[in-house]
């Protein structure tokens, strides 16, 4: 079922404009050209992380907050067939993502860069925890 529910996505993503517009007010200029510059399927995705952080006790962090709507920029885009490989272990051009993600934020901001290098190790942080929480339930 969570593939079908992920290939729909990724066929299907749905932007709600209203909270891309509330979002996009956390990003600066810069950041706001890379989270276009997302694939449509990532860029949901991200909105998604965004909105399901804003219901835990981090809701009022903006470095968080951004780094939900910016986690993901280092994915290429790639088409579905790379996702699942990736998905399921294989290496593929999106094994470095995170680290493609620094390189493009670090220049930026050099903590949220640090951030989105890191946004896959485990017991980094507890708001990593509660980010990872929301990151994998969407």
């Amino acid at each position: 079922m969570y593939i079908i529910k992920k290939g729909i996505e990724y066929f299907f993503p749905k932007i709600d404009k209203k909270n891309l517009i509330e979002a996009m007010k956390y990003l600066n200029s810069e950041e706001q050209k890379i989270f276009e510059s997302m694939s449509k399927y990532d860029k949901a995705h991200c909105l998604e992380v965004y909105q399901k952080l804003k219901k835990t006790e981090l809701k009022n962090d903006k470095l968080y907050l951004r780094f939900a709507l910016l986690h993901d920029c280092g994915k290429v885009k790639a088409g579905i067939i790379i996702r699942v490989l990736h998905k399921i272990g294989m290496k593929t051009k999106l094994r470095n993502h995170a680290l493609n993600g620094y390189k493009k934020l670090k220049n930026i901001d050099k903590e949220l860069s640090i951030l989105v290098k890191n946004h896959h190790n485990k017991n980094y942080s507890e708001k990593m925890d509660i980010f990872q929480k929301c990151d994998d339930e969407s």
